[in-house]
């Protein structure tokens, strides 16, 4: 990957967040570029030397089409803060008030009241505590126990560096994942030492959780075709009883 498909890349991806964020009206560069980073983490990780930009124009599609939806979700759930703000049209629920200094007016240039300190970390620690308790749960990266503990960790603290360390400890557990499924399936998917490498890098790699979790349900849906695979070949109608996923 050269230097010019990096750099298009970056400015691509810092475009496409921007427009999204603006258009919920979340205007804070803090949390525009968090996202950014995020989106760039994830898509950078399934990129390979091969990719063109045309995998690349596909993967943001995907990527925006997830943002989108996470900021719009939040839009009709203000209770669930993410770093995004309540636009005008989400917030006559209850009692019919709106919240304050949250709501955006488009057309006026009415800017929203800046958000305390607290109030944007917590902001920017929601994505990551909604991936703990949906995602991660999922992929069985973490345990409900876990998630919650994890959650906690988080408080009055950097979400930069709590993600960072929290990506750390997920890793391992993903490197264990694969590893006693390569020994239990004599490689699975990975038989080549090269493919074994390949995932060893590409989870070293990963910044954020929820390029973590992207890689993560890749290698997943990789070892569910495999096995899908094994069971209609008569070695695997043999052991059928036997292959199953681990847990």
């Amino acid at each position: 990957m050269d230097s010019r498909f990096e750099q298009m890349i970056q400015v691509n991806i810092q475009g496409r967040v921007f427009v999204i964020c603006q258009s919920h009206g979340i205007t804070d560069p803090t949390i525009i570029g968090y996202y950014a980073e995020i989106l760039e983490q994830t898509i950078t990780a399934e990129l390979t030397d091969e990719s063109t930009p045309v995998d690349f124009q596909r993967i943001l599609a995907e990527q925006a089409d997830w943002l989108e939806s996470e900021i719009a979700q939040v839009s009709m759930n203000p209770r669930s803060a993410t770093p995004s703000q309540i636009t005008d049209g989400a917030e006559n629920k209850g009692d019919g008030r709106k919240p304050a200094a949250t709501a955006v007016y488009k057309a006026s240039g009415y800017m929203p009241e800046a958000k305390s300190m607290p109030e944007l970390l917590k902001d920017r620690r929601a994505i990551i505590e909604h991936l703990l308790d949906n995602d991660c749960i999922t992929l069985k990266l973490v345990t409900p126990t876990e998630a919650k503990k994890f959650k906690h960790g988080l408080l009055g603290r950097e979400p930069e560096q709590a993600e960072e360390e929290l990506v750390a400890q997920l890793r391992n557990v993903l490197h264990d994942q694969v590893r006693k499924f390569i020994r239990k399936h004599n490689g699975g998917p990975w038989a080549s030492a090269t493919l074994q490498h390949d995932i060893r890098v590409n989870i070293t790699k990963t910044r954020t959780l929820r390029s973590l979790v992207t890689l993560s349900r890749q290698l997943l849906n990789e070892r569910k075709e495999w096995l899908s695979k094994t069971r209609n070949s008569l070695t695997g109608r043999f052991f059928s009883g036997r292959v199953k996923m681990d847990k």
